[in-house]
């Protein structure tokens, strides 16, 4: 089949997580053996160093077709103008190059817009893969209920990354989404079945996440301090940095947990998948999450998890794996961190990282949108609404 993915961008060497979503499931999908062409309309700030212009390239495989226009800060409904006519132009010459596509699958919101206006009167089937958090808030702006009316009816399929999203986009617009998640990179996280630390050696939590406001860290190490404050050889390592790394710090002076608790900052993946290998299990008490990847690659190095239900980890947290406690609740926190500790070896982390796997491997994941793909081609695309 040939896919044609109208995208925000894709990763560089220099914005490795530029438009990561869709170019992982791009790769996906050559891997599994169809034609795809990768369009990226990048619109961002010309701070933001890149070649101007068009740009054609392989990456990874994919072949990708790119436009490039600095617009930065410019009020929403012209970027959209800009978007609309740049992505005519980058698909004349996808057409003339590569031929017609069998299907167009675009991701987020903005680029499901655009996608919506330039091939609204086309025979071509549409999808859309909604990842965009904002689209659940419990008050939209104007600007994307507009959007948001205009594009997912004129969908041939609306894809949801988590069953919160699926479930917000169902009340606001009254479409029903299919839920496929993202893909998870965890070619550096590998189970590994030697045994962990016993008690009486260093009993080691780990944490991963930027040290901001809503990932909590302060009610993380707050809750360390009431459970094992007294207990030298029980370590916490957080990996991650942000702008409340001095508030952290404080904290851990304060209630003198300074050889027990480690700010460990920005980490290789490896590094972290190393220290994960080490420890008995993972933590994250974030107010939210739009998805978790943490928690999967923990999951996947056969870890248990204490995860909140902050939106995104109820997909893919079960009693089988891990704990699920409220967020921002401090007492549950600790109830389930003392829990894990006594526990932990409950958990069979083998079963834990193959069912982790098996949800979010590549594979799955391509041939979750193969099933999608011959389903709505093979209905005749199925009458979009254009009312």
């Amino acid at each position: 089949m040939y896919i044609l993915i109208i995208s925000r961008g894709y990763p560089s060497e220099k914005y490795k997580m530029n438009g990561i979503f869709e170019f992982d499931q791009a790769k996906a999908l050559v891997e599994a053996g169809h034609k795809v062409i990768y369009a990226a309309i990048d619109v961002r700030s010309f701070r933001r160093k890149r070649k101007w212009g068009f740009e054609s390239l392989t990456k990874d495989g994919v072949q990708i077709e790119a436009i490039n226009i600095p617009c930065g800060r410019i009020p929403k409904s012209i970027l959209d103008r800009i978007r609309i006519v740049a992505l005519r132009i980058l698909y004349k010459k996808i057409e003339s190059k590569y031929g017609k596509p069998d299907i167009i699958h675009a991701h987020f919101i903005n680029s499901g817009y655009i996608t919506a206006k330039v091939f609204d009167d086309s025979s071509i089937p549409l999808v859309l893969t909604e990842h965009y958090s904002a689209m659940n808030q419990k008050t939209l702006s104007s600007y994307y209920k507009r959007l948001g009316n205009y594009t997912y009816p004129r969908m041939n399929k609306v894809i949801a990354v988590s069953k919160y999203l699926a479930n917000g986009l169902s009340q606001k617009f009254n479409i029903e989404p299919l839920i496929v998640p993202n893909i998870v990179d965890l070619s550096c996280f590998k189970y590994n079945d030697n045994k962990r630390k016993k008690q009486n050696d260093n009993f080691i939590i780990i944490s991963v996440g930027s040290l901001i406001k809503r990932k909590r860290m302060d009610m993380l190490i707050e809750a360390f301090y009431h459970v094992f404050g007294s207990h030298k050889h029980i370590k916490l390592y957080i990996y991650g940095e942000g702008p409340e790394r001095k508030y952290l710090e404080k904290m851990i002076k304060i209630y003198s947990l300074t050889d027990q608790i480690f700010l460990m900052g920005l980490a290789s993946r490896e590094e972290i998948a190393k220290r994960m290998s080490e420890s008995n299990y993972f933590v994250l008490a974030s107010q939210l999450e739009t998805f978790g990847v943490a928690y999967i690659e923990a999951m996947a190095m056969g870890l248990p998890v204490i995860a909140t239900k902050c939106r995104g980890p109820e997909d893919f947290v079960t009693d089988k794996n891990g704990i699920l406690i409220p967020p921002n609740n401090k007492d549950a926190l600790i109830d389930a961190m003392k829990y894990m500790y006594y526990n932990h070896s409950k958990y069979d982390g083998k079963t834990i990282a193959y069912g982790i796997r098996k949800l979010f491997s590549p594979e799955t994941i391509a041939d979750r949108l193969e099933q999608i793909y011959k389903s709505v081609v093979e209905n005749g695309g199925i009458q979009r609404d254009k009312a």
